[in-house]
C-alpha cells in the first residue's frame, strides 16, 4: 500500500479548527493603536492651543509675533503626526469616513473651538456672547451622541473632558480680548446646561435598559429634552424677574411685600413731591407721605448740623438713597437717604481763612519748619486717659505725625502766623489749634466724629527762634 501523500491527508472540511490569534501580534496591535491615539490627541489639543496663542501673540504684539508663535505650536503638533504614525504605520493614509467621525464623542467640541477661536479673535466687542451661545451648543450636538456608543460611560468621560477643555479655552481666550470682570457671570449658563443634559441624556439610556431594548430615536429624545430643559433653565428666571414688572405695568402696583431700592440726585422738590434723576438714567417723581422716613447716610452724616433729615433737604442736586413702591401708577417714596460727603480741607471754611501761609518771619516767633514737637491731650472718653502724638513739622507746610502705636502718616498740613498754629490731619478729619507760648504749644483738638478736647505740645527738637 502506497502511503497517502501529506496534501492529501489534511483536513479541509467544516470541521476545521481556526488558527488561534498570536498574543503577541494582537499585543503590539493594541500597543500601537494606543500610542496613535495618544498621537492624535495630541495633535487636536496642540492644535487648539496654537490658535489660543496665535490670537493673544496677534492682540499684543502683532502679526509677526503671532505667526511666529504659531510655527513654534505647530512643533507638538509634529510630534503628535510622528507618535501617530509611529503606533499604525500609514495612519494618516487611512481612508477617513467623515460621516462617522463627525459622530464621535468630543468632535463636535473640537469643531466649535476652531470656528469659535477665530471669531473671538477677530470680534472682541461681540467675544461674551459668542462664547456663550458655543458653550450653550455644545451640549446639544455632542451629549446626545453618546447614546449612539456602545458604552455610554466611556462615551460620557471623553465628552466630559472635551468639553471641560473647550470651556477652560473659550473662556481664557474672552479673558484676553475682552476682560469681562463681573459680566463672566454669564458663563454660569452653559456651566449648568451641560451636566443637566448630561443627566438627561443617562437617563434616556437607563429607561432602554431597563425596558430591555433599545430605542432609535434616543439620541433625538435626549437633544429635545435638553433643549427644553435648558430653555426651562433660562426661562423660569427670566420669568421671575419680568413677570412682576409687566404685572406692575399692567395693575399700576408693584407686587406686594417688596420695594424698589434707586440711587439719584434730586432735581426739583415742591411740597408733598419731588423729582429724582436716577442712577439708572430715568427721571422720575416720588409722592412723599406722612410715611415717608428720612434719614442721612454717608462719610459726612455725623457732621450733619442743621435741620433733622426731612423734606427741606430736598434740593436740586443732592444727592439720595430711595426705597419706593408703586400704588396706582403713582411711586410712593418710603424711605429717603440724605447722602452727605466729607467736606474735607476744600470745604472747611475756617481753615481756608483762618491762617494765611507761614507768615512767622514778620514777628519774633521761629517758624515751626523743621521741628518736632510731643503733643499730648486729655481724652473726654475715658477719665484720666491721654493719647500722644508726635508732630514733625516740614518745610511747605506738610506735616508727618506718629500716634503712640508707632505709626507714622504723611498726609498732614500746618499754619502758622506769628504764634498762632494751625494743623490738619487727614483732609481735615482732625484739627488742632492753638498758641506757641515759649516751648510749648496750647489750643484746642477736635475731629469730626465730635470730638473736642484741650491739648498741649512740647518741643523736642531744637528751632531757631528769635524769640
Amino acid at each position: 500500500m502506497q502511503p497517502v501523500p501529506h496534501a492529501l491527508s489534511t483536513n479541509t472540511g467544516e470541521n476545521t479548527p481556526p488558527t488561534p490569534p498570536d498574543p503577541a501580534r494582537v499585543g503590539r496591535r493594541l500597543v500601537g493603536r494606543a500610542v496613535s491615539a495618544a498621537g492624535a490627541f495630541l495633535v487636536v489639543v496642540a492644535l487648539a492651543f496654537a490658535l489660543i496663542f496665535l490670537g493673544a501673540a496677534l492682540f499684543q504684539d502683532g502679526p509677526l509675533a503671532g505667526v511666529m508663535v504659531f510655527l513654534m505650536c505647530l512643533v507638538p503638533v509634529a510630534v503628535g503626526i510622528g507618535i501617530a504614525q509611529l503606533g499604525t504605520p500609514g495612519y494618516w493614509r487611512r481612508p477617513l469616513d467623515v460621516r462617522n467621525f463627525w459622530r464621535l464623542p468630543g468632535v463636535a467640541g473640537v469643531a466649535i473651538a476652531l470656528v469659535t477661536i477665530p471669531l473671538l479673535i477677530l470680534s472682541p466687542d461681540w467675544a461674551l456672547l459668542t462664547a456663550t451661545l458655543a458653550l450653550c451648543l455644545y451640549p446639544l450636538l455632542d451629549v446626545p451622541r453618546i447614546l449612539e456608543r456602545p458604552s455610554w460611560w466611556r462615551a460620557a468621560a471623553v465628552s466630559a473632558f472635551v468639553w471641560l477643555v473647550v470651556f477652560v479655552i473659550l473662556t481664557g481666550v474672552v479673558e484676553e480680548v475682552r476682560h469681562p470682570r463681573e459680566d463672566s457671570m454669564i458663563f454660569l449658563l452653559p456651566f449648568m446646561m451641560y451636566p443637566l443634559v448630561l443627566a438627561i441624556s443617562g437617563l434616556v439610556r437607563l429607561a432602554g435598559r431597563a425596558s430591555g431594548r433599545t430605542f432609535e430615536s434616543a439620541p433625538r429624545i435626549a437633544a429635545i429634552a435638553g433643549a427644553v430643559a435648558c430653555v426651562a433653565l433660562v426661562a423660569v428666571p427670566v420669568g421671575l424677574s419680568v413677570i412682576p414688572v409687566l404685572v406692575g405695568k399692567i395693575t399700576g402696583n408693584s407686587p406686594a411685600n417688596s420695594v424698589t431700592s434707586e440711587d439719584g440726585d434730586v432735581v426739583s422738590a415742591g411740597p408733598g413731591e419731588f423729582r429724582v434723576h436716577l442712577a439708572s438714567g430715568s427721571t422720575k417723581s416720588f409722592r412723599l407721605g406722612p410715611e415717608t422716613k428720612f434719614d442721612f447716610r454717608g462719610p459726612g452724616s455725623a457732621l450733619v448740623k442743621g435741620p433733622p433729615a426731612g423734606p427741606s433737604w430736598l434740593k436740586a442736586g443732592q444727592r439720595v438713597g430711595l426705597e419706593y413702591v408703586t400704588r396706582g401708577y403713582v411711586d410712593r417714596a418710603e424711605s429717603v437717604n440724605i447722602w452727605i460727603e466729607r467736606k474735607g480741607c476744600r470745604g472747611d471754611e475756617k481753615w481756608q481763612t483762618a491762617l494765611g501761609p507761614d507768615a512767622s518771619g514778620a514777628t519774633n516767633i521761629a517758624s515751626l519748619a523743621g521741628s518736632t514737637w510731643a503733643s499730648r491731650r486729655a481724652s473726654q472718653a475715658e477719665a484720666g486717659r491721654s493719647e500722644s502724638t508726635t508732630f514733625e513739622f516740614l518745610a511747605g507746610n506738610h506735616l508727618t505725625y506718629q500716634n503712640a502705636d508707632g505709626t507714622r502718616y504723611t498726609d498732614g498740613a500746618w499754619k502758622q502766623e506769628g504764634p498762632a498754629v494751625r494743623i490738619e490731619l487727614n483732609d481735615c478729619y482732625a484739627e488742632y489749634e492753638g498758641r506757641i507760648e515759649g516751648d510749648a504749644i496750647k489750643g484746642e483738638f477736635w475731629n469730626e466724629a465730635g470730638a473736642r478736647e484741650g491739648w498741649t505740645a512740647r518741643l523736642q527738637g531744637s528751632v531757631s527762634a528769635g524769640r
